[in-house]
């Protein structure tokens, strides 16, 4: 195989990684709707992918025991994903849910900075053009309506959008040394713990009431899981700042994916919003993401 056709493996991969984390979503809707509450969601989803990664794990003979000396670190990471969950879910229950999530991926932008002022990528201004584009084809996409804008969602969005810059910034930093299924299934144990533990102390256990509800609350499980593995798998190999702007497309995915199977339409701005975020993405790998 070709050079040129092995750089883009991964992120085709990530393209996968998108879709994914994409369905998720939808999914989350169905469960939603069935009454299940954030907290559980954010919980199962969490239990779910920390037992798939520890099934891929046991299923490849990685030990995972005894903890390694970079193990404190994960617990870092952990806490920054743990946060972006309960950040952006909050920033959903107070705003609209497209201006919640376009406030949330400010994270690109704030990833392309951070990795510049660490010295792992300078911020070029091909660079800068292509979160700006994809930043306003997602504006298009979402349709956001800023009328009666809560700060606090506002808030809460840019808290989620820097927890996650900082776990995929900090993540080749923290844990160099440390096997990506391995990193990857201590991170999501320690939000597995803590929104476990925080759901039995308060008591707010709400499980789905409906068999579509179920499909839901399975299918974010799954689809989480699938996502955030292949995401921390990848990393490494594309740096975060390329993970960043790829990851721009799952928003795309989820307007895709809920037209097709929720029959939500797409106006003709959407589609226009959608054309430019993935031509934005496209140029930005074909000209050469790593210069």
């Amino acid at each position: 195989m070709s050079s040129p056709a092995r750089s883009w493996l991964p992120v085709i991969g990530l393209f996968g990684v998108a879709i994914s984390l994409g369905s998720g979503h939808v999914f989350a809707r169905l469960a939603f709707v069935s009454g299940v509450n954030i907290l559980t969601a954010a919980a199962a989803r969490a239990v779910g992918a920390s037992l798939l990664v520890l099934l891929l794990l046991r299923l490849r003979s990685v030990p995972v025991l005894p903890l390694l000396r970079e193990f404190k670190w994960t617990i870092v990471l952990g806490l920054f994903i743990t946060s972006q969950t309960v950040l952006v879910q909050t920033a959903v229950m107070l705003l609209p849910v497209t201006l919640a999530i376009l406030v949330f991926y400010l994270f690109p932008v704030l990833i392309g900075l951070a990795s510049s002022l660490l010295g792992d990528a300078r911020f070029r201004e091909r660079l800068a053009f292509t979160l700006v584009a994809a930043f306003g084809g997602l504006a298009l996409v979402l349709g956001i309506d800023v009328r009666d804008v809560n700060p606090w969602g506002v808030a809460a969005g840019v808290g989620a959008a820097v927890s996650f810059a900082a776990a995929l910034v900090l993540t080749p930093r923290l844990v160099p040394g440390l096997a990506a299924p391995v990193r990857t299934f201590y991170t999501l144990i320690v939000g597995a713990v803590i929104l476990s533990l925080t759901l039995l102390v308060t008591q707010s256990l709400q499980l789905p009431q409906t068999a579509n509800g179920w499909i839901g609350l399975t299918g974010l499980t799954l689809c989480y899981g699938v996502g955030i593995t292949g995401l921390f798998l990848l990393l490494l190999k594309l740096g975060p700042t390329q993970t960043g702007v790829v990851l721009n497309l799952e928003p795309v995915f989820v307007a895709m994916i809920a037209w097709l199977t929720l029959g939500e339409a797409l106006s003709g701005l959407q589609i226009v919003g959608g054309a430019i975020v993935v031509a934005t993405i496209i140029a930005y790998q074909t000209t050469g993401a790593r210069q």
